[in-house]
């Protein structure tokens, strides 16, 4: 249960913080004193979407803190040590806190949560779960199925372009880096005569010719032998200059070598022309390296077979589909039939709570009708209808239900839902819209006995629902250094006298309005 809630800089509430106990907590003050801003505050401790304007004027920031007592609950939720993103307490509070707010009733005139009523006071949750499941399975294997029957149309000229684009790259036989290889073979070609008569130059002038730099260093050489043998100092020098001259003959035979085979092969040089401009035109077309020409290929290649096998796959998806449908309608018929069980519950227990809350001839129908398909929740359409007068046939509760009497089965249907093994703290905000005199009384007591084994907190302006409480708090609204702050305060006995008395009598209270306040306190009590 939430057993405090600490509030800074939101809306008008400057620092609150207020603890709350098991039962019956009922919240009360003037309209705009901020009553429902707590309510909101703790909405949005749950995971509820925040935005700037619910930041305090002249502030950077707001605070809500919400503190909880799960030892009631079985599920344990561990959010300590982490930060909580909004998913995850979105997730722990609905284990937590169940809100009614104060237009909530409203959702009863859109027929489609009717069904969502009735399905959550039968437990078809895990089932719900299962049916929505395996209709959406289904409706992805039949969106495939369509897609590839679609295509079957085109599929000749799909086929066609296919297999001439993998034949057309076949036949190129291409090789990873190849046309880096051409441009370079062609460099050479393109410049063979520069390249013949460089190189045979330069092997004339280190050998060939009379008076080549060998013939010279070899001179050179034989002279500083004659040295050595003289002065030993020279042997080094004599050293460098063999080096020199084997040198010179290896670079000589390198050069030899190269000029015979530059190649002046103009018909080679065409060759790798046309080649290139192959790959050229390829590239254009299907990527722009030779690696993605061919991984291209491999695509087409891919698609080209699953075409192939589309005719298998489209059997496949047939038979799925057909079996994704008859599980769907099984479980479908199971959930329709629990539906229809609960149905007829749902209809007398919220009949006998009507009575008990002033509409003592309402008829309450869950009216069920099959539907052409299965969808998500089953192949059900449910609607609530009401008849709160004798003699008048159950009519749409959307067309026929005042805001009171919405007010009341919502109630009725929230005291039904309000299972021992539930969320521990449920939240009403001004529930009591359009109701008064003896049938507010009577929601007050509904209220207690939803309060029985639980928390409930409520925002009420009724004294007879005030008078109910287990404990009461006065929301108020004052100024403190020029800026409007919002207060609450845990009533003594004295001060529930009061405050009853304000919301029986007015701005005048008088002291028969006090004896009144106190009569129906303790008329509660006994």
């Amino acid at each position: 249960m939430l057993t405090e809630l600490n509030i800074k800089n939101f809306a008008i509430i400057d620092s609150l913080n207020i603890t709350f106990e098991k039962g019956f907590n009922v919240l009360t003050g003037e309209t705009g004193a901020g009553k429902s801003i707590i309510v909101d505050a703790v909405d949005l401790v749950l995971g509820g979407r925040a935005s700037s304007e619910m930041i305090r004027s002249g502030c950077e920031e707001a605070v809500v803190e919400a503190a909880f007592d799960i030892s009631d609950v079985k599920n344990k939720v561990f959010i300590n040590g982490s930060m909580a993103t909004i998913a995850m307490l979105s997730d722990v509070g609905e284990f937590l806190v169940d809100i009614h707010g104060q237009h909530e009733h409203q959702t009863l005139m859109k027929v489609e949560r009717h069904i969502d009523v009735l399905d959550e006071y039968a437990a078809l949750g895990p089932l719900r779960q299962e049916m929505s499941g395996i209709y959406s399975e289904w409706n992805r294997v039949k969106d495939e199925l369509v897609s590839l029957k679609s295509s079957e149309a085109d599929k000749e000229k799909r086929v066609d372009l296919l297999r001439f684009q993998s034949d057309e790259i076949e036949k190129a036989a291409l090789k990873v880096d190849e046309d880096e290889e051409l441009l370079e073979e062609r460099k050479l070609l393109s410049n063979s005569e520069k390249l013949y008569e460089s190189s045979n130059t330069a092997l004339e002038l280190l050998y060939s010719q009379s008076g080549s730099a060998l013939e010279l260093i070899k001179k050179a050489g034989s002279n500083v032998t004659d040295i050595s043998i003289i002065d030993e100092s020279m042997r080094l020098t004599l050293d460098a200059i063999n080096s020199a001259s084997a040198s010179i003959e290896d670079a000589a035979l390198t050069l030899r070598d190269y000029v015979g085979r530059i190649s002046f092969d103009p018909e080679r040089l065409n060759e790798i022309e046309e080649r290139l401009d192959l790959i050229g035109r390829l590239k254009r077309k299907y990527g722009n390296t030779v690696s993605e020409i061919l991984k291209y290929r491999e695509e087409v290649d891919r698609e080209l077979d699953g075409i192939e096998k589309a005719e298998v796959r489209i059997e496949e998806l047939e038979k799925e589909v057909e079996s994704l449908k008859s599980k769907g309608y099984k479980i479908a018929e199971s959930i329709s039939g629990k539906r229809k069980k609960a149905s007829v519950e749902l209809k007398n227990k919220v009949e006998k709570e009507l009575s008990d809350l002033g509409m003592k001839k309402a008829i309450f129908e869950v009216n069920m009708e099959r539907l052409n398909d299965i969808s998500a929740k089953g192949f059900d359409k449910v609607e609530f209808l009401l008849s709160s007068n004798p003699g008048e046939a159950p009519k749409p509760l959307s067309k026929v239900a005042s805001g009171g009497e919405l007010s009341r089965i919502m109630l009725a249907l929230k005291k039904m839902l309000a299972n021992p093994t539930g969320v521990p703290t449920m939240v009403f905000d001004e529930v009591d819209s359009g109701i008064g005199g003896g049938v507010a009384e009577i929601v007050g007591r509904k209220l207690r006995e939803v309060a029985e084994g639980r928390q409930v907190l409520c925002i009420t302006h009724l004294a007879q629902i005030a008078a109910m409480a287990d404990l009461h708090y006065a929301v108020s609204k004052g100024e403190n250094k020029g800026r409007t702050t919002t207060t609450v305060s845990r009533l003594s006995w004295d001060e529930r006298v009061d405050e009853v008395a304000r919301m029986l009598g007015g701005m005048t209270i008088t002291e028969a309005t006090k004896r009144h306040a106190e009569e129906m306190i303790n008329l509660v009590r006994s």
